[in-house]
Order: C-alpha cells, then structure tokens, then sequence
C-alpha cells in the first residue's frame, strides 16, 4: 500500500475539518490558522513516507488526484506545501 497516499488522506481529513465558531450573531465562521510546526510535521512524515515507498518497490504511487485535493485545500486556508 502506498504510505504517501495515506499521509496525504491524513491531512486532508485533519484540516478540512469544519470551522468552529463565534458565539455572536450573525453566524461567524472561523478558520483556526495551521501552525508551522503542523506543516513540518507533515513534511518530516511525507518524507518519511516517500522512503518507506521506496524500500518497498512502490515510488512515486501516490495518485496526482490526491495531491492534488490536498494542494488545493491548503491554496484555501492559505499555506504553502510547496513540498508535496
């Protein structure tokens, strides 16, 4: 099985969670900002993943539709993985 995807399919489902919101009226939705430190982890474990695929005759598996998916949620909350 392909490691890439599957981090891939992590993040996604972490930071496409719904917004939370304020109290107040209208109803105000906010975004809570990903920290830094959440992208170098997801970094360090794309990595990781990449060599794991490797060693096991699997590189480059992870499907362009994927990356894709998560390059564009990311464009939407505003941060870089530029990486993927």
């Amino acid at each position: 099985m392909c490691v890439v995807s599957m981090v891939y399919d992590h993040f996604y489902d972490k930071w496409r969670q719904p917004p939370y919101t304020i109290p107040i009226l209208p109803f105000v939705p906010y975004i809570p900002a990903i920290s830094t430190s959440e992208i170098e982890e997801f970094r360090k474990l794309l990595e990781r993943a990449r060599e794991y695929d490797k060693r096991n005759n699997e590189p480059d598996c992870e499907l362009e539709e994927k990356r894709k998916r998560l390059k564009d949620l990311a464009k939407e909350l505003g941060v870089d993985i530029s990486f993927v």
